[in-house]
């Protein structure tokens, strides 16, 4: 009986083992980024038929892109071959709305070649967002020559335990995921099938792009602050410079010339003064001291009229001397 216990818990391990492996794994899972990972829709026909939202590339050579179904993931894949011939090329997709500073890992699930020694296979990540593969900005992975379909193996990439997983800290909102594929030596009809390509952030990662920002932020109003106090105390300055200016002006060019009485009717122009009364209180004290000045104004004003009052009387009394005259001189021819 405990022979036979033994051995139902081994035949329930052994068939519960590799869906264990499958989810450790896939790298579809929760929190990828990339929205056709599993390659589930294709675009285009042979020889440029790439899943949808990723775009092929061709370094050297010639080769077909095209849907296939060979994959441990559950079909589609896509398959890449040479019948004879030799190529470098890969597909591409770009990832949006990401966070600058943060740190992503593409990881690649499957990519199995029919003649493994003739293929070889890595993952790059351009932080700026470029789409350039042979740019100094890609961050490439290990290159894996050799055995080995699946390619994301929990550990770290040996020879015989592939692990292509890339980490790149983005440094712009959108980054560029390469999956690279060289077969630089061929043995006949040579081809390789790739699936199940994500990008996720790094949860071993911390991003420090959010923590710098906010001091930046602070500094700014301080600034500001400080410009908005010292205008204010400039401003009082020059409004006390310009009110003793403003004052003694309107007098001298009244006085002296009494005969411009239109332009000192401009005396109302200073009426406006009581809006400088907060600042200029003193100033406006003297004031009523220049109230006999209209009177002088109307005195002068009175002796101006003299000369026509007398002009007026003497035409008066010669129109009566006239008259009295006609009078006088009828009277005495009426005799």
């Amino acid at each position: 009986m405990r022979c036979l216990a033994v051995g139902l818990v081994v035949l329930l391990f052994m068939g519960t083992q590799p869906h264990a492996v499958r989810a450790q794994e896939d790298p579809c899972g929760p929190g990828n980024l990339i929205w056709n990972c599993r390659f589930d829709s294709f675009t285009g026909s042979p020889p440029q038929q790439v899943p949808s939202g990723w775009s092929p590339f061709v370094v050297s050579g010639s080769l077909t892109f095209m849907q296939d179904s060979d994959t441990y993931f559950g079909p589609p894949s896509l398959r890449m071959w040479s019948s004879g011939g030799t190529f470098t090329a890969g597909i591409l997709t770009q990832v949006g709305d990401v966070q600058p500073g943060a740190t992503y890992v593409a990881s690649w699930g499957w990519g199995g070649p029919n003649d493994p020694d003739t293929f070889g296979r890595k993952l790059g990540i351009d932080p700026t967002g470029g789409v350039d593969p042979s740019s100094p900005n890609v961050i490439w992975g290990p290159l894996h020559y050799g055995p080995g379909r699946i390619l994301n193996r929990p550990g770290p990439y040996t020879p015989t335990n592939p692990n292509l997983d890339v980490a790149a800290v983005a440094q712009a909102p959108t980054i560029t995921v390469f999956v690279w594929v060289e077969h630089p030596r061929s043995t006949g009809d040579n081809l390789i099938f790739v699936d199940q390509v994500g990008l996720r952030l790094d949860p071993n990662a911390a991003p420090p792009a959010p923590t710098a920002a906010p001091p930046t932020a602070t500094s700014a109003p301080t600034a500001t602050a400080l410009r908005a106090t010292a205008a204010p105390t400039a401003t009082p300055t020059a409004t006390a410079t310009d009110l003793p200016t403003a004052t003694p002006s309107p007098t001298p060019t009244d006085t002296p010339t009494p005969t411009a009485t239109p332009t000192h009717t401009a005396s109302p122009t200073a009426t406006p003064s009581p809006t400088l009364t907060p600042t200029a209180s003193p100033t406006l004290a003297a004031r009523p001291t220049a109230t006999p000045q209209p009177i002088y104004v109307e005195l002068s004003r009175a002796s101006q009229r003299q000369p026509a009052l007398l002009l007026y009387s003497g035409f008066g009394s010669l129109t009566l001397a006239v008259l009295a005259g006609l009078l006088i001189w009828r009277l005495l021819r009426g005799r």
